[in-house]
């Protein structure tokens, strides 16, 4: 992978559970990790329309990061101001990961 592509800044959060004032337990986020990242390209071939497919593909975003110790599945991402659910963490042979990400529902 090479430097230059590394464009995006992407923020890996992790849940944790805080208890309120008056004893509920509420999820928090806490950023654990600032990197750059390179979005793939998502590309659909053939057919006229919108389909199924390219309505799964609204919602989902693969990126490239350097390989960290600190990046795992239970993670969620923020890029470009949305937040992801990591779907798939594939490490590749150059010491990079290829995420694939997924839109959470707000």
């Amino acid at each position: 992978m090479q430097a230059g592509l590394l464009r995006d800044t992407v923020v890996f959060e992790q849940v944790r559970k805080v208890k309120t004032d008056s004893g509920f337990r509420e999820k928090e986020y806490v950023p654990i990790l600032t990197t750059k990242a390179y979005k793939k390209k998502l590309s659909l071939v053939g057919g006229d329309g919108i389909n199924a497919y390219e309505e799964f593909l609204g919602n989902t975003v693969i990126l490239q990061v350097r390989w960290n110790p600190a990046i795992s599945e239970d993670l969620r991402i923020d890029y470009q101001g949305r937040k992801y659910k990591i779907k798939l963490l594939d490490k590749q042979s150059d010491n990079t990961y290829i995420i694939t990400c997924s839109k959470e529902d707000e």
